[in-house]
C-alpha cells in the first residue's frame, strides 16, 4: 500500500547535492584533524613503584644491642651538635666511665710499644674500673717482673725488711676486708628496701621519686664495694710484687728479658682489646660529626629498655647527596633505563599541597635479587619540588615513583593495539 505518490518518494530518496559533498568534506577534515592531534599529543609510558629517598651518608641510628639495659647516664639533650667518638648514653655498670675514658687515652698515648714506654705507661690503681681492673693488675704485674728483669738483684734490700713490708700489707687487706663485709650487709638490706618499695610503686602507693633514691643509694654501695675491692685488688699485687723481690734477693729472676717483654706486650694488648669491649657494651657512642636526635620519648635515665630498642638517631651535620632508591619488578623491567626521567610523589608531603619532586635514573643494577632489580635515582636540581617548595632531606622518605619509560604519541597507543606479533 503506497502512502505517498511515486514523485514525493523520489523526492524523500535523494540526498541533498551541498549535503553529499560538504558532508563528505567534512568528515575527511575530522579524520585529518583527528589524526594530526592524534600525533601532536604525546601521552607517557609509565612505570610506577615504590621508592626512597635518603642521602649517600644517612642518619646514624643507634640501637641498644644488649638483651635488657638500664640507662644510667644520658649525656646529650635532644638536637646537641655531637663529635664522632663523643659519649652520649652510659649503661649501669661496676666501673664508672670516666675512669674508663682516662684508661683507655693513657693507652692512647702509648705510640710505639717498646719496653721502655710500656714500663712508663701508669693504667692508674685508684681507678674504678668495674670487670676491667684484674686486667689492669695483670698488666701491673708483668711490668714488675720486666723491672726485675732489668733491674739488680736488690743486693740492698734485706729479706726482713721484705718480710715487714709483707705483713704490713697483709694487716691492711684485713681491714678492707671487713669493711666490705660491713659494706655488703648494707647492700643487702637495700636491695631488701628496693624490692618492698617497688611493689609499693607497682601499686600506686610510693612516688618514683623514693625508688629513684634507693636505686642511687644501691648504686653508691657498690662504688663503694668496688673501690673496696680495688684497694684489696691493689695491696694483693703489693703482695706479689714484694715476694719478687724476695724471691730475686734470694734466686734472681726466672723470667728473661725477651719472655718478660713478651708477656707485657701481650698484656697491653690484651687491656686495649677488654676496653674496646667494655665501651661497645656500656657505652653509646657517636659514629659521625652531626646533630643528635632523641626519637623515642620513653629513653630516658634510670630506665630498662629492652634489645634492638632505637636509643638516638645522628644526623650528618654537613649536607650530603640526596639519592632515590627503587626495588624495581622485574617483569617489565626492561623499558627502564639510565637517563630517564622520573616523578616523585612523597608519602608524608601531599602531592596537591607540595608538588612532585623530578629525578633521573642514574643507575640501574644488572642482577636480579628475590625478583627485583635495584635502581638509584638522582636529582639535578635537588629536593625542590614542581612547586618551588624545598623538602627537608634529614630523614628517610617514602613514596610513588613514575618512570617515564618512553613519551610515546597518541596516535600510536591506538593503533599498536592493532598490531600483531608474529610468531
Amino acid at each position: 500500500m503506497e502512502i505517498r505518490s511515486e514523485e514525493v518518494q523520489e523526492i524523500l530518496g535523494t540526498p541533498p547535492r551541498w549535503l553529499v559533498r560538504w558532508g563528505a568534506t567534512l568528515a575527511l577534515v575530522t579524520v585529518v584533524l583527528l589524526g594530526w592531534v592524534g600525533y601532536w599529543v604525546r601521552y607517557p609510558d609509565v612505570v610506577s613503584e615504590k621508592i626512597t629517598i635518603t642521602s649517600v651518608d644517612p642518619p646514624k641510628r643507634l640501637i641498644a644491642n644488649n638483651p635488657e639495659a638500664y640507662i644510667s647516664h644520658i649525656l646529650v639533650e635532644n638536637e646537641d651538635t655531637v663529635e664522632v667518638g663523643q659519649t652520649l648514653m652510659v649503661f649501669k655498670n661496676k666501673a664508672k666511665f670516666e675512669d674508663v675514658l682516662t684508661l683507655e687515652n693513657r693507652l692512647l698515648q702509648v705510640k710505639v710499644m717498646t719496653d721502655s714506654a710500656l714500663l712508663a705507661l701508669d693504667p692508674g690503681r685508684d681507678l674504678l674500673l668495674g670487670e676491667l681492673q684484674e686486667d689492669v693488675y695483670d698488666f701491673m704485674r708483668k711490668q714488675e717482673e720486666l723491672r726485675l728483669t732489668l733491674s739488680p738483684k736488690y743486693e740492698k734490700l734485706s729479706i726482713s725488711q721484705l718480710q715487714k713490708e709483707l705483713r704490713s700489707v697483709r694487716t691492711s687487706i684485713e681491714y678492707d676486708r671487713r669493711q666490705k663485709e660491713k659494706l655488703a650487709g648494707q647492700l643487702d638490706l637495700a636491695h631488701q628496701r628496693l624490692r618492698q618499695e617497688q611493689n609499693l610503686f607497682d601499686d600506686g602507693a610510693l612516688p618514683y621519686a623514693t625508688l629513684r633514691k634507693t636505686r642511687e643509694d644501691i648504686l653508691a654501695l657498690e662504688r663503694e664495694m668496688q673501690g673496696i675491692e680495688s684497694s684489696i685488688k691493689a695491696k694483693q699485687f703489693e703482695i706479689e710484687s714484694v715476694r719478687n723481690k724476695i724471691s730475686g734477693v734470694r734466686a734472681g729472676s726466672r723470667e728473661s728479658r725477651i719472655t718478660a717483654s713478651t708477656e707485657l706486650k701481650d698484656s697491653f694488648h690484651r687491656l686495649k682489646n677488654q676496653v674496646d669491649d667494655w665501651k661497645k657494651q656500656y657505652l653509646i657512642t657517636s659514629p659521625i660529626n652531626g646533630i643528635v636526635l632523641i626519637p623515642n620519648d620513653n629513653v630516658s635515665e634510670q630506665q630498662f629498655v629492652p634489645k634492638n630498642t632505637e636509643l638516638l638517631v645522628v644526623v650528618p651535620s654537613k649536607k650530603t647527596e640526596t639519592i632515590g632508591k627503587i626495588d624495581l619488578n622485574i617483569n617489565g623491567s626492561g623499558k627502564v633505563r639510565e637517563g630517564q626521567k622520573v616523578i616523585v610523589k612523597l608519602e608524608s608531603y601531599p602531592f596537591q599541597e607540595f608538588g612532585a619532586l623530578v629525578g633521573v635514573i642514574d643507575w640501574k643494577g644488572r642482577l636480579p635479587t628475590n625478583n627485583t632489580i635495584p635502581v638509584e635515582v638522582h636529582f639535578p636540581d635537588g629536593l625542590i619540588t614542581t612547586t618551588g617548595k624545598h623538602i627537608d632531606p634529614t630523614r628517610e622518605m617514602t613514596g610513588t615513583a613514575d618512570i617515564i619509560t618512553e613519551d610515546k604519541r597518541f596516535i600510536e597507543r591506538i593503533f599498536e593495539n592493532f598490531r600483531t606479533v608474529p610468531y
